[in-house]
């Protein structure tokens, strides 16, 4: 019970210490909230017409101190241009007040020069005469990835906002009828907008940095379990499933285009793809029977996103429904993939195999877990359940399963990490649990052997002695016969002092009860060998003989060392009978009336408990017998 306390207590501080450090590093995947003005010409909406933001501008060329405005067409264009490729400018007055202002200017293949007032804060094109009305700006030979944006001056307020910005280049008699679009344009908070970059940033960085200590943590694990003699090639294989998901996430980041350039590859969906195939080829070596199954689905996978790759490049087809079919087939590939990954889980789990049991258990837990979840969300947020109803019909619809894909991908990921984490717990746990036992069993045939060293010397001591004691019972005999048998009763209690020493067969065994015979002498407990005869080899691992044994006569030596016990002993008597062992330990024992029920669960209730765990196997043949003075638990293992 105190342990189950601490357990309580050691999870709630965790959880309370935890839970501050999880906000503190998610706080920052937040923006502040978005204080901005929108300035563009078109609604949002995209329907025909002009956006609030458009009243306030006046469009129009300037050529010298010359100005023409521009017309309207009503839904954000203007038309009247003099020549082909000339410079226009649209202007409006600053009114709205932000701190750290700055501008996001939406134009994509156009040069442009802001001017407040008349003074230049940001051009395309420093090597012109950046004048208002001397301007003439060129086309942008490439497309923008991202928005101009412009830090204003603090005291921008009241003051005029002029924007030039290049046209294509007609001829001259095209140029009456050319309509030229104005860029969007928006004034927002500075701090929000960096808000918002940081906010990206860190919805990047969080999972890929939780990856990248995944891949350190199972690549630690193939080391460390190498360094002790265990090779676990799977390791490596689920490390690269990981590195591909981090770089699918990497990839997503809205800057990256600024590190890798264009790339004809959507290296996003590749990495998800390659992600895939390398889980399935993790999961191959745990497939036991089914493996060449799962070779072939790998396989597959692999095969189908490589190709995908080689259609990108359009060397194979040119672009259509065909080029598409192949571009996505991976999607679809994936999707089938992971479905039978999970049907063969369920089959292998009921074969027996210890890992998919694990797995399949794993992914019992998520999808009741999800069910659940959906379930509470009905009442409290039904959008979602539309939300995704509608994803997976639109996944069907269009033959592009990337919503149930990924369903289904995370629950299997899941599911393995949590079956193959839970694999490196347990073989961590045993082989600590084979460490300790080693450990013990070196103590005790240290015991044993010193016990055994001693035995011997007594020995060597009494034969030493043995003509001397039977010279002197010659001349008792003859002087003084009625001495000889208080002299006789001396040597035979001398001899009884002798400790015994177990040699039963059984090497494992003798150790242990030699071991334990030493810490009992150590302690004034007197020990009666009754019988001591067992095989070569009991049907149980050798672990499992030391924690059995040495549970059984530790429990038997702690109660007989409790004080108030006239004449502590312990009595052992172990033999084979009819194709079994029996083995039984009986153990003198102090139990004050008040206290006859309490103080043997004390002495003997957790080493029960495990000598029962470990007796499962043979139907639980434990007996134990007890009253006020001695307790005597046996055990029965079956031979055959």
């Amino acid at each position: 019970m105190k342990q189950l306390q601490k357990l309580i207590i050691a999870l709630f501080l965790s959880l309370v210490l935890c839970v501050p450090s999880v906000l503190a590093v998610f706080y920052y995947t937040w923006p502040m909230e978005d204080v901005s003005y929108d300035f563009s010409f078109f609604t949002e909406d995209g329907q025909d017409g002009m956006s609030e933001g458009a009243k306030d501008w006046t469009v129009y060329i300037q050529n010298g101190e010359d100005r023409k405005e521009l017309t309207s067409d009503g839904i954000g264009g203007y038309t009247g241009l003099d020549y082909g490729g000339q410079t226009f400018y649209f202007s409006r007055e600053l009114t709205e007040d932000l701190d750290s202002p700055a501008l996001q200017i939406g134009v994509v293949n156009r040069t442009i020069s802001v001017f407040l007032d008349d003074t230049l804060v940001y051009t395309d094109c420093p090597e012109l005469d950046n004048r208002i009305g001397c301007l003439k700006l060129p086309m942008l030979e490439y497309d923008r990835a991202e928005p101009v944006t412009v830090s204003l001056p603090l005291d921008y307020v009241g003051r005029t906002l002029t924007i030039a910005q290049s046209s294509s280049s007609l001829s001259e008699k095209q140029a009456d009828s050319e309509t030229v679009y104005p860029c969007d344009v928006t004034l927002y908070c500075g701090y929000s907008y960096e808000s918002g970059l940081i906010a990206s940033s860190a919805k990047t960085m969080i999972p890929a940095v939780l990856l990248f200590a995944l891949e350190l943590f199972l690549l630690a694990a193939f080391v460390w379990y190498a360094s002790l003699g265990t090779f676990l090639p799977s390791l490596p294989v689920l490390t690269l499933t990981i590195f591909f998901l981090m770089c699918s996430v990497l990839i997503q980041a809205d800057f990256v285009i600024q590190y890798l350039g264009e790339v004809p590859i959507d290296l996003s969906r590749l990495s998800f793809y390659l992600a895939i195939g390398a889980l399935l080829a993790f999961l191959t070596f745990y497939a036991g029977r089914l493996r060449p199954l799962f070779v072939i689905i790998t396989a597959f996978q692999w095969a189908s996103a490589i190709f995908s790759v080689i259609v990108q490049t359009g060397r194979v087809l040119p672009y259509g429904d065909t080029y598409l079919f192949f571009v996505l087939f991976p999607q679809t590939s994936g999707l089938l993939a992971m479905t039978v990954l999970l049907i063969c889980s369920f089959y292998l789990w009921h074969r027996g195999n210890t890992f998919f049991r694990r797995f399949s258990h794993a992914a019992l837990a998520v999808i009741s877990g999800y069910i659940v979840f959906i379930l509470i969300s009905i009442p409290v947020q039904p959008d979602y359940i539309n939300k995704v109803l509608s994803r997976l019909a639109g996944d069907f619809s269009r033959l592009e399963p990337i919503f149930s894909l990924k369903l289904v991908w995370y629950l299997c990921l899941i599911c393995s990490l949590f079956a193959m984490i839970t694999e490196i717990l347990e073989k961590e746990t045993v082989r600590r649990s084979e460490t300790a036992i080693l450990s013990a069993r070196n103590e005790l045939a240290l015991e044993s052997y010193e016990n055994l060293r001693r035995q011997s010397e007594e020995m060597m001591m009494l034969r030493h002695d043995m003509s001397r004691h039977y010279e002197m019972l010659r001349s008792m005999a003859k002087e003084t016969p009625e001495r000889i048998n208080d002299y006789l009763d001396e040597l035979v209690e001398q001899v009884q002092n002798v400790r015994p020493v177990v040699a039963s067969g059984n090497p494992v065994l003798d150790i242990i009860i030699n071991g334990k015979l030493s810490t009992a002498a150590s302690k004034d407990i007197s020990v009666e060998i009754v019988r001591s005869d067992a095989p070569e080899k009991l049907p149980l691992a050798d672990t499992e003989l030391c924690c059995l044994m040495m549970n059984i006569l530790d429990n038997a030596i702690s109660a007989a060392s409790v004080p108030g016990i006239t004449n502590p002993y312990i009595k052992l008597d172990f033999h084979c009978k009819e194709q079994h062992f029996v083995f039984s330990c009986e153990n003198s024992l102090c139990v004050k009336t008040s206290d006859y029920k309490k103080i043997p669960m004390h002495t003997h209730g957790y080493g029960l408990k495990i000598i029962q765990q470990i007796m499962e196997r043979w139907g639980e043949m434990v007996s134990v017998e007890q009253d006020e003075s001695h307790y005597k638990v046996s055990i029965v293992i079956p031979l055959a």
